[in-house]
């Protein structure tokens, strides 16, 4: 990779926190709270500990290859068709999950927000919106990443303190009423909830310092997870296991709940959701420039800006396809998790082992 620029790795930390938070943090709580009851904090540490290695395993490929990308690795150490076609599914899980993003988003805001506005509109909007960063170079969308990682932090923070008066906290009791056949599907559900980690893919060759990167990768997990379980707690211990397991997205819902003393704020609804839409726009715009950086990889075109556009059409047409938020969920969120699987799981894991018998081999 030759006259690259680099990212600091704190650049890149603040870009795996907001590229992972996104959309999956309105329901989790939800999901869970179905699946484990109010054990379902133990899946979300259990999900992101299965993660970590995956981590780890990026940050060794690009040890073994130092100074070369993530599509060099591919095609040096395997067929560069089948490598395609990796990218391709690659490719196809990214745009799934720009649509099934795009959708919920646009779901979420005319259910608090804008109620008559149609909803192509919303999406259109927030497509455009991201298009602009995602032509960028990646030095532009960690340094946005970093603009919007205390965005995060802050709402996290302002929903503990707010929430922390008026909580019951026997709601979380028992903690360890665990139903152990339950985990593995407690597990593959918050899974998804950590999918964009493998930004990193792209994000690693540029750190100014790779012997740190690891570290860096490593505390920007467990803030990952520290955020779940905040949220998890939070939303529970205001509406208790039953309430929490009707509703839709409750990470949402409980800022309704909010009685500021004072009466200063009347409707807190506007405020949360301008710092969600930041909180999604950190998500979106770093898997629309991937997508990007993976189509021009495909044909071998190193601008990805030109292949920014085209793709926003399909993301919209997609995502418009479900009738329903029922359909969303289940028809395609179903879908998603099996290409998410092949994509953050299994693609970089066989690369990484074709790395190390190439390695090998070189030796001999």
């Amino acid at each position: 990779m030759q006259n690259k620029k680099t990212i600091s790795n704190q650049q890149i930390k603040a870009l795996l926190i907001t590229t992972v938070i996104g959309v999956g943090i309105l329901s989790l709580p939800s999901d869970l709270a179905m699946i484990l009851n109010t054990s379902g904090w133990i899946a979300i540490i259990l999900g992101g500990l299965i993660i970590l290695p995956f981590v780890i395993i990026i940050n060794r490929l690009f040890r073994i290859y130092p100074g070369m990308s993530f599509f060099q690795i591919g095609r040096k150490v395997m067929n560069p068709i089948i490598f395609n076609i990796f990218l391709i599914i690659m490719l196809s899980y990214s745009l799934l999950l720009l649509s099934y993003a795009c959708r919920i988003f646009a779901e979420v805001i005319k259910a608090y927000l804008l109620e008559t506005t149609p909803t192509e509109i919303i999406i259109l909007t927030m497509l455009i919106a991201i298009t602009y960063v995602a032509r960028s170079k990646l030095e532009v969308v960690a340094r946005v990443a970093v603009m919007i990682y205390p965005i995060i932090l802050g709402f996290i923070i302002f929903l503990v303190i707010v929430n922390l008066p008026n909580a019951d906290y026997t709601n979380i009791y028992p903690l360890l009423d665990v139903d152990y056949k339950a985990i593995p599907r407690g597990i593959m559900a918050v899974i998804f909830s950590y999918a964009g980690y493998e930004i990193l893919l792209l994000a690693l060759p540029f750190s100014e310092n790779n012997k740190d990167s690891l570290k860096y990768c490593t505390k920007g997990m467990f803030i990952v997870i520290g955020v779940y379980l905040i949220v998890f707690f939070i939303t529970l211990s205001q509406y208790g296991i039953h309430q929490l397991q009707r509703e839709i997205w409750p990470s949402i819902a409980v800022i309704k709940e909010i009685d500021l003393p004072g009466y200063f704020l009347e409707n807190l609804d506007g405020i949360v959701m301008a710092a969600w839409v930041m909180v999604v726009y950190g998500t979106m715009g770093p898997f629309l420039y991937a997508s990007g950086v993976i189509l021009g990889s495909v044909f071998n075109v190193r601008d990805n800006k030109f292949f920014v556009p085209p793709l926003v059409p399909i993301i919209y047409s997609i995502s418009l396809l479900p009738d329903n938020l029922i359909e969303v969920n289940k028809v395609m969120g179903r879908i998603l998790n099996y290409f998410a699987l092949a994509s953050i799981m299994v693609i970089p894991t066989i690369i990484f082992i074709l790395s190390y018998i190439k390695r090998g081999k070189n030796k001999i």
